[in-house]
Order: C-alpha cells, then sequence, then structure tokens
C-alpha cells in the first residue's frame, strides 16, 4: 500500500542521506486530470552554505533561491537553459538551504501519456533518463515550484510503495556539469543511482560501487 511521505521524512538535516532514501520513491503527478508517475531511480544532493555547486552557496537568497530556505517536503523547479524544467525536493528545517534534484525516473503509471508528451512511438529509457526529460512526460512545470509534495491536494507528491533500496543497491558519484568555478566541489559524490537499473541517465564520469 502507498503512502504518502511525511514532514518527518524531508526535515532531516543530512541532505546526502535523504538523497539516497529518496531512491525507490515514487513521485507521482496528477495533473489536468492525468495520473503519472515514476520510481526515483536517481538524483544529486545540494547543499548550502559549503556546496559551491548549490544555487544558494553562502546561503544566497534571491527571488529564484527562496525556494529553498522553506521548510523541507517543498518543490523547488526551475528553469535550465531557458527550456528544461528541473524539479528538486527542498529538505532541511525551514531556513536551511538544502535540496535534492530527481535526475530520473523509472515509468510507472500513465506510460501512454508519458510517450505522447516526449513525442514517442514507443517506450525507451530515454523518455525519462534525464532531469529535463522525465519533468517532461510527467508535465511538472515552474508552476508547480515551491507547493507542498505531503498531500494530494496539490498535484505533485512523494510517495513510499514499500520498496527498499539498500546500501549495496546504491553507485554514487560526481554530480553532472560541475566545472572549474566550483573547484573540489566538483568532484564530491553526491549522485546517486540504482543500481543496473537502465533508466538512469548515463554515467560519464567514475562511479563508486560499493557492493
Amino acid at each position: 500500500m502507498a503512502a504518502l511521505l511525511q514532514r518527518e521524512f524531508f526535515i532531516r538535516e543530512d541532505v546526502v542521506q535523504i538523497a539516497k532514501d529518496l531512491l525507490g520513491k515514487y513521485l507521482v503527478s496528477y495533473k489536468d486530470g492525468i495520473r503519472t508517475s515514476g520510481v526515483i531511480v536517481e538524483t544529486e544532493a545540494y547543499r548550502a552554505p559549503d556546496d559551491k555547486g548549490c544555487h544558494a552557496y553562502q546561503n544566497k537568497l534571491t527571488e529564484r533561491t527562496s525556494t529553498m530556505f522553506m521548510i523541507g517536503g517543498t518543490s523547488y523547479v526551475y528553469i535550465c537553459y531557458g527550456i528544461h524544467n528541473l524539479f528538486n525536493v527542498v529538505t532541511g528545517p525551514e531556513g536551511i538551504a538544502h535540496a535534492v534534484l530527481i535526475r530520473a525516473v523509472e515509468p510507472v503509471d500513465g506510460v501512454d501519456h508519458m510517450m505522447t508528451r516526449r513525442n514517442l512511438k514507443k517506450v525507451k529509457k530515454e523518455m525519462v533518463n534525464g532531469p529535463g526529460k522525465f519533468t517532461r512526460a510527467m508535465n511538472i512545470t515552474k508552476e508547480q515550484n515551491a507547493i507542498s509534495l505531503l498531500s494530494k491536494k496539490d498535484d505533485l507528491w512523494i510517495e513510499d510503495r514499500g520498496v527498499a533500496v539498500e546500501t549495496p543497491q546504491i553507485i554514487e558519484g560526481p554530480r553532472v556539469g560541475m566545472g572549474r568555478s566550483v573547484a573540489e566541489c566538483s568532484n564530491w559524490p553526491w549522485r546517486f543511482r540504482i543500481k543496473d537499473n537502465k533508466w538512469t541517465s548515463k554515467p560519464d564520469q567514475v562511479w563508486y560501487d560499493w557492493s
């Protein structure tokens, strides 16, 4: 039986652990009368104030980053490169700017609708194996920024359906898109995926398998 993730899950201060714990959870979208869902199979952790890869590095507060300072369990959706809607889960107590980027999901409900939104004639991993791909497939947009993920009254939430992803099943590696401007933070192994899951994005850097 599915159970909504509650506030206690999200307000923990260890965003890296939460990024791991979100693997195997189900992200559900119910928008315009259409339900789609997917198992979260790849995540990245971002932590202010010391993480140079984080939008809120040094606790930088702007109109965009203000969502990151909200209480854990809030959605943080921003537009990348002017076209891609990227979905993040705010974590930690209010005032602590931590977030987990959801990078990929394994499609479960509403697959036909996902295919239509991605203009595909058959199911393939490219439909959802990237943060801008799955949001399009699930119709997640900037309009859903700063909403609560704790209830079904909004159109986006996260469920626990009893899938346990243990440490040996988790592969970690460096985050994506980290350049020289973030120096040593580019090598932090804060990107996580489920081992042998075909729906994750292609690993383009070193991954660490602890199994």
